[in-house]
């Protein structure tokens, strides 16, 4: 690749997409919602930063070179647990995406790069891999299904390579979700109990530089109609996590695994393959659980000491 194109560049998948093309020499091109450019300032002379509302990108299209070869389609609104089911919100993110879509035919990119979630497939059982039968279990879910065969559809009949992927529970230092893990990290390091289920529903964490890398060899190595699940691979029960963390922080501390019960008999799954994405591109992830969630460990630990 020479060329790209990353929507939704402010989000945190791609703004370390972005840098980390931009370390590789790649020229970007990068779209970020008006009042939200978080590159202002930087001096990166192959980085181009277009702050443009992407529901009127149709009327940008000689804003953009005609060589970029391959588009990152990262921009989505109503990610947040609490909107994901605002169907109004979903529906105009199938309406943007379309419109990206024919801006990647007026501008002749030849490949693009849809993400997905494990959030599509909770209750389908099994490692997620091209195979695997979605089961969303709200809008966000019905909506990136949708518009993945959609988009799927829409490119084939135009020419351009169209890959899906599959990112599994992604955590880095510096990002903070309201889930299990920061939880217990949390508390643990303010000296309290987490309580917790029985965490038996098995899980998959990738720490965020290994998604750029996968990102990275899917773009330029992927093949057409290809789904590739992107991970570590270790699918664990989530326990196996928590006590990973536990030990980490203090083995002493009193862990309340098993003190809440579940909210359903049915427990979700967030497993990966990554037969293809290896096969076919030669990814590897390289930043195991321990290495990556020490990152993080001490990221939150600093910020409690500078704060405190």
């Amino acid at each position: 690749m020479k060329k790209v194109l990353v929507t939704g560049a402010g989000g945190f998948i791609g703004r370390n997409l972005v840098r980390g093309l931009i370390r590789q020499g790649i020229e970007v091109y990068a779209t970020v919602y008006p009042g939200h450019n978080i590159y202002a300032g930087e001096n990166a002379p192959n980085l181009h930063v277009y702050s443009l509302d992407l529901n009127q990108i149709l009327n940008h299209i000689a804003d953009f070179p005609k060589d970029i070869e391959v588009m990152y389609h990262f921009a989505w609104n109503g990610v947040k647990p609490e909107i994901r089911n605002e169907l109004d919100i979903q529906i105009g993110n199938v309406n943007m995406s379309l419109d990206c879509m024919k801006l990647a035919i007026a501008i002749g990119i030849r490949r693009i790069v849809f993400p997905g979630s494990t959030n599509e497939y909770l209750y389908y059982g099994k490692p997620l891999n091209k195979e695997a039968l979605p089961s969303p279990h709200d809008a966000y879910g019905a909506a990136k299904i949708a518009l993945r065969y959609l988009c799927s559809d829409f490119a084939s009949r135009n020419d351009i390579d169209f890959v899906y992927t599959i990112i599994a529970g992604i955590y880095a230092a510096d990002r903070r979700d309201n889930n299990v893990i920061f939880y217990t990290i949390d508390k643990l390091l303010h000296r309290e109990k987490p309580s917790l289920t029985k965490l038996e529903q098995l899980w998959d964490y990738v720490y965020i530089d290994d998604v750029v890398s996968a990102l990275i060899a899917v773009g330029e190595r992927g093949k057409d109609g290809a789904v590739y699940a992107i991970g570590h691979g270790d699918n664990w029960p989530l326990r196996n996590y928590i006590r990973i963390i536990h030990r980490k922080i203090d083995p002493s501390l009193p862990l309340g695994i098993g003190e809440i019960p579940y909210n359903s008999d049915k427990l979700p799954c967030s497993c990966i393959d990554l037969t293809d994405i290896r096969r076919d591109t030669g990814f590897e992830p390289r930043i195991d659980f321990e290495t990556g969630i020490s990152r993080v460990i001490d990221c939150v630990r600093g910020d409690m000491e500078i704060s405190g």
